[in-house]
């Protein structure tokens, strides 16, 4: 015996319908204000502000960056300490970028915490140095690459804290510093807290 086929017509309807499904909106991010239980681009753009406005107003950085050169950076490891899986770019990238607008600063592209932060035409361009194939005069010449001066690491740390009321609190940790690597000693650290609890159903790892 067949099966009618009006069920599955009105599911087919009721699917195509508008409002019926949830549709995809594009995030305000000036007026951006739901908050989640893990980590969102607010929590790292809020640890890379505080990170740079610790770095400059630093007294020890700006007595290290008192001289009539600009200082190289290079974004050293950060490690991610928490059970997230954090792709840690997304937070000294935005780092990077707030310290490249201050003429004291240039960030490395030879020295990197990881190769895909390395540009590796770098060194591909100084290995046709004597190929007559290329104009040698455009050649990069040699003692021109720049070591750094300074470094940026650190970690990431998460913590799941139980509440009184069987909630969570999870606690996010950013330690981020910046390194004087002529003297191997730390020019400011700075940790960023950001705190969030939830009910006893919702859980982030």
């Amino acid at each position: 015996m067949k099966r009618p086929l009006f069920p599955l017509f009105l599911c087919v309807a009721l699917l195509a319908a508008p409002g019926c499904m949830d549709r995809t909106q594009l995030v305000d991010q000036d007026n951006d204000t739901e908050i989640v239980a893990g980590l969102d681009y607010k929590d790292f753009e809020t640890a890379a502000a505080e990170t740079v406005n610790a770095i400059l107003a630093s007294r020890q950085v700006r007595n290290a960056t008192a001289g009539n050169k600009t200082y190289v950076v290079a974004i050293g490891k950060v490690s991610d300490e928490t059970p997230l899986a954090i792709d840690t770019d997304l937070v000294t990238a935005r780092v990077g970028e707030a310290l490249l607008t201050d003429d004291r600063f240039a960030l490395s592209s030879v020295f990197a915490d990881r190769e895909s932060n390395r540009d590796a035409t770098v060194q591909d361009a100084r290995l046709v140095r004597g190929n007559d194939e290329f104009d040698q005069a455009s050649v990069q010449k040699k003692g021109q690459l720049k070591a750094p001066d300074f470094s940026l690491t650190g970690k990431i740390i998460a913590r799941d804290v139980k509440r009184d009321n069987g909630g969570h609190q999870y606690e996010y940790y950013f330690q981020l510093r910046m390194n004087d690597l002529a003297t191997g000693t730390v020019l400011t650290m700075k940790e960023t807290k950001v705190i969030k609890r939830t009910g006893d159903k919702r859980h982030t790892w």
